[in-house]
C-alpha cells in the first residue's frame, strides 16, 4: 500500500509548519510578499500571495484546512480566493519541507 499526500484542500487536512511558528513566517514576509527560505548563499525568495500573511498563524496543528478558509472568509477572503491562496501557498512552501498538510488519524 503506497502513502498518498492528501489534497491540500481537503477540508479535514490538517496543515502544520515544520521548524517555525506561523506568527514568524508571518513577520518574516516583505512588504512585496516575499519570504527568504534557507540559508547564506542557499537562500531563495519565494512569491507567496499577500494573505499567505494572515493564514501563518492560524496554522497551529489543530485548525483544519476548512478552519482556515471560515476564518478567511470573516476577513473578507471568498472561498474562491482562498482556493487560489492557499494552493499557492502550499505550492510555494511545501519542495522546502516548510508547510505539509495530514489527514487526522480516525
Amino acid at each position: 500500500m503506497s502513502s498518498v499526500t492528501p489534497d491540500c484542500m481537503d477540508p479535514q487536512a490538517v496543515p502544520q509548519l515544520h521548524g517555525v511558528e506561523g506568527i514568524r513566517l508571518a513577520m518574516a514576509m516583505t512588504d512585496t510578499h516575499q519570504l527568504s527560505v534557507g540559508e547564506g548563499s542557499e537562500a531563495v525568495a519565494v512569491q507567496l500571495p499577500p494573505q499567505a500573511r494572515g493564514i501563518f498563524p492560524l496554522i497551529d496543528g489543530r485548525n483544519t484546512v476548512a478552519d482556515l478558509a471560515a476564518r478567511l472568509e470573516t476577513r473578507g477572503v471568498d472561498a474562491s480566493q482562498f482556493e487560489t491562496v492557499w494552493r499557492d501557498t502550499v505550492a510555494a512552501l511545501a519542495p522546502f519541507g516548510l508547510l505539509a498538510v495530514s489527514l487526522p488519524s480516525s
